[in-house]
């Protein structure tokens, strides 16, 4: 009796909850298009990606030259250090950018 409440109720959720996404067409859908955006939100964007982007990158690559320089800093001073390099990289492509749009 349970197993077949369970069901149920599994199926009025999916069925009640996902039938309105599953309705949407791809009728109405149209590309972005250049001029949607203004130029700044297209930089921050690509700067958010780069920075965490870089941060699972930047992390094991600064615990590796500690480890190599023999010391074992903490997660917090890693990850603080990881931040950082990630930071600076992001500042070198965003100047490269605007260096190389001019």
């Amino acid at each position: 009796m349970k197993k077949a409440i369970t069901v149920a109720m599994i199926a009025v959720l999916l069925f009640g909850v996902a039938s309105p996404v599953f309705a949407l067409s791809m009728d109405g859908y149209e590309p972005y298009t250049k001029a949607e955006f203004p130029k700044w939100s297209l930089d921050l964007r690509r700067a958010e990606t780069i920075f965490f982007g870089g941060i699972p990158i930047a992390f094991p690559l600064v615990g590796a030259a500690y480890s190599i320089a023999g010391q074992n800093p903490e997660f917090l001073q890693t990850l603080g250090i990881a931040c950082a390099v990630s930071a600076a990289i992001t500042l070198i492509d965003y100047i490269i950018g605007v260096v190389s749009a001019n």
